[in-house]
């Protein structure tokens, strides 16, 4: 549900008197992607867990710390072009000319923290199940 149409149920005349109210929609509507987004990130961070785990476990003993390296040189570094992505989008939100325009790059600067975050993650989730995987080589 969007915030129009939560706000479209509460009267205009209790809009007008209480100016908190749309701002309590707004907080509740941030508050609900970002715990959608949280529960994305712990998920694909268990997910990679597991995979770094098992890859640790199943590598042959000589290629350990070349495996280890190049996969996570690999990951962390598609977290630093999303990062980068989301920095240079952000840079252009105050140069817009209208709130509109400013509203449109702000929703792409999100986007582009979001798959920021979501790659560090799971590059951060890699190497945890990378490390216990280590731990527990038989």
């Amino acid at each position: 549900m969007s915030e129009e149409e939560l706000g479209s149920e509460i009267p205009d005349f209790v809009k007008k008197f209480v100016p908190g109210i749309t701002r309590g929609l707004s907080w509740a509507k941030y508050s609900k992607e970002k715990a959608k987004g949280t529960e994305i990130k712990v998920d694909a961070y268990n997910e990679s867990k597991r995979e770094g785990y098992q890859t640790a476990i199943k590598v042959s003993s000589d290629d350990i710390e070349r495996v280890f390296e190049e996969t996570k040189k690999e990951l962390w570094s598609e977290a630093e072009k999303f990062t980068a992505a989301a920095k240079e989008i952000a840079l252009q939100v105050n140069s817009q000319e209208n709130k509109e325009e400013r509203d449109k790059i702000l929703s792409l600067a999100k986007e582009a923290a979001r798959n920021a975050g979501l790659q560090g993650a799971i590059a951060a989730g890699w190497e945890k199940g990378w490390n216990e995987g280590i731990a527990n080589r038989p």
